[in-house]
């Protein structure tokens, strides 16, 4: 999938790993020699400033994008060894209402008003932007976008919310489509019956780009906002999906030796 220069991250769930995916994606392109603009679309859970650990550097916000601030004044840098990685944080619910009032249009119009103005602006080479649980942001601004991520767990409700998702999201403009699995867990498809790689991708009618294992370490990084290390399992997956999107033929799991090794369970 070569050329991609805007990707949206989508999901009608709360809670399946959007903003790991997000976040991970931007810093892999990142380190590939991209420039790359993370933007938080979601008001209602946003967590990408937590994620990062810019809480408290956050000055400004998507908002401010509609209020006329320059791109460039609003963005941050959040982590010293990725500097071509920007960062654009979420709007706060109380300020899009306020905005709502003074515009007299609603949420939607208001997403698809910054996304058209960061869309416009030519200081990255790879947009991507993270969506809240539910559909409503990823709708208004789906038309923007040269590829949407669904992304999904492995349980069997999670995968049809990808297919719910998909079909709405074709109706709103959305183009290529991709599903991205998050928080695989390979002892579970013989422990448990859990669906496997094969199955998932034969119960939706998306092409899978990739699959980002369960790591259990992964939560004591991004409370403390910071990256999993070059080493972890989820960090090599969004490796694995830069590079496919970029046009690069990876094999499964590649840079995974313990899943690589047992690569043929998670089928």
């Amino acid at each position: 999938m070569p050329g991609c220069e805007r990707l949206l991250v989508a999901s009608s769930k709360g809670g399946v790993g959007k903003s790991t995916a997000a976040l991970g994606l931007a810093a892999e392109f990142a380190r590939l020699g991209k420039r790359v603009l993370l933007c938080d679309l979601d008001s209602t859970s946003r967590s990408l400033d937590l994620l990062t650990g810019c809480q408290n550097e956050a000055l400004f916000s998507f908002t401010d994008i509609l209020d006329g601030m320059d791109a460039e004044d609003a963005l941050l840098t959040p982590f010293r060894d990725l500097p071509g990685l920007r960062f654009l944080p979420a709007p706060t619910p109380r300020r899009l209402s306020e905005m709502k009032a003074e515009r007299g249009t609603d949420e939607s119009g208001l997403i698809r008003s910054g996304v058209e103005r960061i869309a416009a602006w030519d200081g990255y080479d790879m947009l991507i932007c993270d969506t809240g649980g539910g559909l409503d942001a990823a709708c208004a601004a789906a038309s923007f976008f040269t590829l949407t991520l669904v992304v999904s767990e492995q349980s069997q409700t999670s995968v049809r919310a990808a297919e719910y998702a998909a079909s709405r999201l074709e109706r709103c403009g959305a183009g290529r489509m991709r599903l991205c699995v998050t928080s695989f867990d390979l002892s579970a498809v013989k422990r448990e019956n859990r669906a496997g790689v094969i199955e998932i991708i034969d119960s939706s009618s998306l092409q899978c780009v990739g699959v980002i294992p369960y790591d259990p370490r992964l939560e004591r990084f991004q409370d403390r906002g910071e990256l999993p290390p070059r080493r972890s399992p989820v960090t090599a997956a969004c490796r694995n999906i830069a590079r496919r999107i970029m046009g690069y033929d990876v094999p499964l799991f590649e840079g995974m030796p313990k899943l690589y090794r047992r690569r043929r369970l998670a089928l």
